[in-house]
């Protein structure tokens, strides 16, 4: 079934509801994480959403696919979150292996460090759709259709971004 007949099919059938939580628990996740910064709220912030979506259901009128709806739904429970702590989590993402030696792997962290403080410093407008990009894979028309842009607009967006993090990492290259 697609996400869209699941949808239709949670009034009579509750298990459709948890396929829709299987498909889109990861992402769902991962969302929060790039927001929240914090694994532990993270989680909290993802069943939220599921909850959240389930009481929404009667109000989904499908203009955008389910996995978009899901996505400005746990953001914005994400950002709530962060706002009412008044700061950023201190905790910071695990750092990707590498199997080339301790020297190199020093590099690479450090490089990955500065990468994301650079991708914070972006303004919002800018960080969104490039997050969408690189970390969900999402399409530009995915993209689009999550954070209610035109087109166009998300890439010229992606373009902006990706060269004021090139103009940031400068010193890397």
């Amino acid at each position: 079934m697609t996400d869209v007949e699941l949808v239709a099919a949670v009034e009579f059938d509750l298990e459709a509801f948890g396929e829709l939580i299987r498909r889109h628990q990861d992402f769902v996740y991962g969302a929060a994480l790039r927001v929240v910064r914090n694994p532990v709220l993270a989680q909290d912030v993802a069943q939220d959403a599921f909850v959240r979506a389930y009481k929404a259901l009667p109000d989904f009128r499908g203009q955008a696919a389910v996995r978009s709806w899901l996505y400005r739904i746990a953001t914005n429970l994400a950002l709530n979150a962060v706002q009412r702590r008044k700061e950023y989590p201190a905790e910071e993402l695990p750092e990707a292996a590498t199997s080339k030696g301790p020297e190199r792997e020093t590099i690479l962290g450090a490089m990955a460090a500065h990468m994301r403080a650079a991708i914070d410093e972006l303004p919002d407008d800018l960080k969104r759709p490039l997050v969408l990009r690189e970390y969900d894979s999402l399409s530009y028309q995915e993209i689009s259709d999550t954070l209610d842009l035109p087109l166009n607009t998300v890439r010229t967006r992606i373009l902006r971004a990706r060269r004021a993090l090139r103009a940031a990492m400068e010193e890397w290259q």
